[in-house]
């Protein structure tokens, strides 16, 4: 049982080396929570402009969020160790840009939606990506998606709905311009 466990824990030890930055992300993410945690920062970035937008995918308040975004990266970083670190930094860059003018715009539009935090906008749209790209439905992935988008909800009114789908369109966007572009 020990020599199991060995080598389920050195997998994931050699699976980090690949996966450069997913670890940066997870990093980063747990840093600014702890700012925040902290109070050093205290006000949450939803304002209706380009730059609260942007920031508010790094936002995390709710330990629970938090940990939930972080597995879900880690589960997605598969993404980065498939297509390598510079392609995975251009499709975050994608799925960033796409959900901050996208939730931009819809805050113009309709200025009553509330405000969206944390980064499963983007986990959503790398997950969809995946999907788009390989042309193969992992069960899980979908499963764990839905309960990502669902368990929010359930134990806090306030989650933002509109952060995940915009998300998960971003992600068949750009697998669908990902697949014209690197045709098999």
């Amino acid at each position: 049982m020990s020599d199991i466990i060995n080598e389920h824990i050195n997998n994931h030890i050699n699976r980090i080396q690949y996966i450069p930055v997913c670890i940066f992300l997870i990093i980063s993410l747990f840093s600014i929570f702890l700012i925040y945690l902290t109070s050093i920062v205290k006000s949450v970035p939803c304002g209706k402009d380009v730059l609260s937008n942007f920031y508010s995918n790094f936002t995390h308040v709710d330990i629970f969020h938090l940990i939930g975004n972080l597995s879900g990266l880690y589960v997605l970083s598969r993404v980065e160790q498939n297509i390598g670190s510079k392609q995975f930094i251009k499709l975050l860059i994608f799925l960033l840009i796409f959900n901050t003018v996208t939730e931009t715009i819809i805050h113009k539009i309709i200025p009553s939606t509330q405000c969206s935090i944390g980064f499963s906008g983007v986990l959503f749209g790398i997950a969809t990506w995946e999907i788009i790209t390989t042309q193969e439905v992992d069960y899980a992935a979908v499963l764990a998606i839905i309960f990502s988008a669902i368990r929010p909800t359930v134990n806090q009114i306030k989650t933002s709905i509109s952060g995940h789908v915009i998300g998960a369109i971003g992600g068949i966007i750009s697998g669908i311009i990902w697949s014209m572009i690197y045709k098999k």
